[in-house]
């Protein structure tokens, strides 16, 4: 069964594309925060958001509720995370085992 969901994985990130992700994540979070605690999160502002750091041609998913999202990161690898009502996450991370920055739903 644990095999099943390999594809869910994350590939290591090297040394240089963790380092080129830190000033894009702290970007994106001080961003999303803001969306956040505006009550604005929808998929167009994290959209925008992602845009405006320059991380264009993300993977944004979901409602006014909960918008997660995946895009690559400048060296390789992907930030990705999640803007909720209560919380914002902000991540930067390899690839996942199948491709991408998120998994297929």
């Amino acid at each position: 069964m644990a095999q099943n969901d390999r594809y869910r994985d994350r590939m290591e990130l090297s040394d240089e594309a963790a380092a080129a992700a830190v000033q894009p994540v702290a970007d994106l979070r001080v961003r999303l925060e803001a969306l956040r605690t505006e009550g604005e999160i929808s998929i167009r502002a994290v959209e925008q958001a992602l845009q405006e750091i320059g991380l264009p041609g993300a993977v944004v998913r979901g409602d006014e509720a909960a918008v997660e999202f995946g895009a690559g990161a400048p060296e390789g690898g992907c930030v990705f995370g999640e803007v909720r009502q209560d919380a914002v996450r902000v991540e930067a991370g390899g690839y996942i085992m199948d491709g991408g920055c998120l998994p297929a739903q």
